[in-house]
């Protein structure tokens, strides 16, 4: 015969089922996407287009299986041209990442300086380590690269896109915020199949869209 419960028992068996709702609750709130486009989606996309020039402030971290680092980044982007900084701690140095749609010149901490149509290519091969400069052009305003294939695209409940599948890479966004009159992600985890070593860490602490319509522009986040 199984030991009668006592009041005491009784309370703890109920603590750990609300527990276990809570949880599976919160797993199921986590893992919920859409997987059907938004029926807005394509108004929403050609507002994010909009944002033309911008400025951002965040951090980044690259790690692969042999290399690794952590940096503040400083991106200013003028229609097609952009200005990277990738600030390394402690005075280490600083990257700087400057082109546009024709070609890019990467200068090192070291002095050392090379150009290239490919931004990725060049940088993987000046630092050893990989990031997708012209992709996340696109993916930071929270939507695909236009022109290029999309492989899988998948929706929160907002109707924002939270996961992507293009050019190699698996995209996660989310912490969406309101920036002026955007929602914007502000947080980016990318990974690629045929490197499953790689992670790319993307945390956006300031953000600050200038559209072509410049009431849409007001706003910043920055924490």
């Amino acid at each position: 015969m199984a030991p009668a419960e006592t009041p005491c028992s009784k309370l703890i068996h109920r603590c750990l089922g609300y527990v276990l709702v809570v949880l599976l609750t919160s797993c199921a709130s986590l893992s919920e996407q859409v997987m059907q486009q938004p029926a807005d989606w394509e108004q929403r996309m050609a507002q994010n287009k909009q944002i033309e020039n911008w400025t951002i402030k965040a951090r980044l971290g690259i790690q692969s299986e042999y290399e690794g680092g952590s940096f503040d980044v400083h991106w200013q982007q003028l229609l097609d041209a952009y200005d990277i900084r990738l600030i390394a701690p402690l005075g280490q140095g600083a990257v700087q990442i400057s082109g546009d749609n024709t070609g890019v010149t990467i200068r090192l901490a070291n002095g050392r300086s090379e150009y290239s149509d490919d931004t990725e290519a060049l940088f993987a091969s000046m630092t050893g380590l990989s990031l997708p400069v012209a992709g996340l052009q696109d993916w930071l305003r929270g939507m695909p690269i236009e022109g290029e294939a999309i492989q899988h695209a998948s929706w929160n409940e907002q109707g924002q896109l939270y996961k992507l599948e293009q050019s190699g890479w698996r995209i996660e966004m989310n912490r969406y915020k309101s920036v002026g009159a955007f929602e914007l992600p502000h947080a980016f985890y990318l990974e690629r199949d045929d490197r499953p070593e790689l992670s790319v860490r993307l945390l956006v602490r300031e953000w600050r869209p200038q559209a072509s319509n410049p009431q849409l522009s007001q706003g910043g986040v920055e924490y």
